[in-house]
């Protein structure tokens, strides 16, 4: 039984793992808290000089200017909110790739990645999605800091050949608590075609995955190395994909 329960734990995969990171505003946190107080104080004294009069000696009568101050304070606001958030989706990097938080995430795989670039302050990745249609993720300093230097480090780990960033790049280091840390599912392969022969996955047991950039294989065809680089001596025949 305890030969058993060892080998269950070799052929278990590895956990895969992602960091999710949010987008910074895009401007100074203090500006959008004062108009918000601001705005808030309009809209509390708008309220106030509109409506006091309704309790029984509780206000004043009701200003012309009331609905004025009101709507201004709802502007002000509204800008504040503006200021406080940014257009930018989320974005996630780890062992699926760079991912897009859209609602839904879209993912570009390691082994779709086809071009990293440092270009006007920010990290350009471009390549094809999970279905093969063509993605590109801009990640700014301004916006994505961490983001950007995380799809660098991971680059040039997985996919060293298509990273074109400067080592003098004015990047953040990556923070390795930067994020949130998220556990991702298990890797779908059945549909998938062998990257070696081209033959399509129709049992998941035959799949066999690269850990380093998840490009799958037939556990028939698996070559010595992988298209990016990667050792894949250790896919073993009883290995499964995670």
């Amino acid at each position: 039984m305890a030969k058993r329960a060892k080998s269950s734990r070799k052929d278990k995969p590895p956990e895969r793992r992602e960091q999710r990171f949010q987008p910074l505003p895009s401007a100074s946190p203090w500006v959008a808290y004062l108009l918000g107080a601001i705005g808030a104080v309009a809209m509390g004294a708008g309220v106030w000089e509109q409506f006091g009069s309704t309790f029984p000696e509780a206000g004043p009568e009701p200003l012309k200017a009331a609905p004025y101050i009101l709507f201004a304070g709802a502007l002000i606001v509204a800008v504040a909110i503006w200021l406080g958030t940014s257009g930018q989706a989320p974005l996630r990097v780890g062992d699926g790739g760079i991912g897009v938080e859209k609602g839904q995430v879209r993912r570009m795989p390691w082994y779709g990645v086809e071009r990293v670039e440092w270009r006007g302050e920010a990290v350009r990745a471009s390549g094809k999605d999970e279905d093969g249609a063509a993605m590109l993720v801009v990640a700014t300093l301004a916006t994505h800091p961490q983001a950007a230097s995380w799809i660098v480090k991971e680059a040039r780990e997985r996919v060293p050949a298509v990273v074109d960033v400067p080592e003098d790049a004015t990047l953040p280091p990556p923070g390795a608590a930067a994020g949130e840390a998220l556990t991702l599912d298990p890797q779908q392969v059945v549909g998938k075609q062998c990257a070696a022969s081209g033959e399509i996955i129709a049992y998941e047991p035959d799949a066999r995955a690269c850990r380093r950039c998840g490009r799958v294989y037939h556990k028939a065809h698996v070559p010595g190395t992988c298209a990016c680089g990667g050792a894949l001596s250790n896919l073993g025949e009883s290995e499964k994909t995670g």
